[in-house]
């Protein structure tokens, strides 16, 4: 189950390869700018308040989020995520450059050997809702607690992985297939460390009649982030930005003390895939202290 002090090897995970690494991003700005010292105003992450992190452009871009959806319905095919053409500048194609210099050919050979049950949600893991949809720190807070509110009894893993899977954005960064590209998420969230159990650990704190409760979460732009995009450089994905979110996980079963574990982690949100709004790209670092 869990364990102190685990944080998620980039050596077993296909998708932490793959996925935004924001230091590679920085290391590449910072090349291009010759080693210059950044400013500190360019690290100033932005408020723990989850209505006010997200950046304008962002909002803008959401004018038209999904309503709720009903249990058990699908995503419709249609929708495509929105893109933008970012400037050619210098420091636009030197960040790019190092990106798909840095892609990983047998993480991309092992994303295309795996397979995820179908985008859809269910009576355990509703659509998320169209009011936490609205900015991004609110869709990081509303995401991460369904995924991490579990009554294992009562859901199954592939009932979360169709939910996950229909809330993915698709990674952007170098270009991967779009059939590639809707998967870093849920690899993210089953390679290597958890946060999501294996199927097998699934039924076993099912029959344990184990419960997860997520409580105190605190969601702020990871800094480095913020340093990339104020060097310059644009992700084509106009929603796409990265969170640093923490809080306390909960691990109760009947006939045993709660057990109270502080977890931490980097959520990177974007256009959603099958819906208008936000979506998760991937959720990397996965540290339980």
């Amino acid at each position: 189950m869990y364990f102190r002090g685990v944080r998620r090897s980039k050596m077993v995970s296909a998708a932490a390869v793959i996925v935004v690494d924001v230091v590679l991003i920085v290391a590449a700005v910072t090349t291009y700018l010759g080693g210059g010292t950044t400013s500190p105003s360019a690290l100033t992450s932005a408020p723990h308040s989850p209505s006010r992190v997200a950046p304008t452009k962002q909002q803008d871009a959401t004018e038209n989020v999904a309503t709720k959806r009903k249990p058990s319905r699908s995503a419709s095919p249609i929708y495509h995520p929105l893109r933008v053409v970012p400037p050619e500048t210098a420091v636009e194609r030197s960040v790019n450059q190092d990106l798909a210099a840095n892609s990983n050919r047998a993480a991309i050979s092992i994303l295309e050997r795996t397979t995820f049950p179908r985008p859809a949600t269910s009576s355990p893991f509703l659509a998320i809702d169209a009011v936490d949809s609205t900015s991004a720190s609110l869709y990081a807070v509303a995401f991460t607690q369904e995924l991490l509110d579990l009554n294992f009894s009562n859901s199954t893993w592939n009932q979360l992985l169709a939910w996950a899977n229909y809330n993915n954005a698709p990674y952007s960064l170098t270009g991967l297939p779009a059939s590639l590209s809707t998967k870093v998420l849920c690899t993210s969230l089953t390679t290597g460390a958890l946060p999501v159990p294996s199927a097998t650990e699934w039924n076993a704190l099912a029959t344990t009649r184990s419960n997860w409760r997520v409580s105190g979460l605190v969601v702020s732009v990871n800094p480095t982030w913020t340093q990339a995009l104020s060097a310059g450089w644009e992700p084509v994905d106009p929603l796409m930005v990265i969170y640093d979110v923490s809080g306390a996980l909960t691990i109760s079963r009947p006939g045993h003390a709660p057990v109270v574990e502080s977890i931490g982690f980097a959520l990177t949100v974007g256009g959603a895939s099958l819906h208008p709004g936000y979506g998760v790209v991937a959720l990397d670092d996965w540290t339980v202290n």
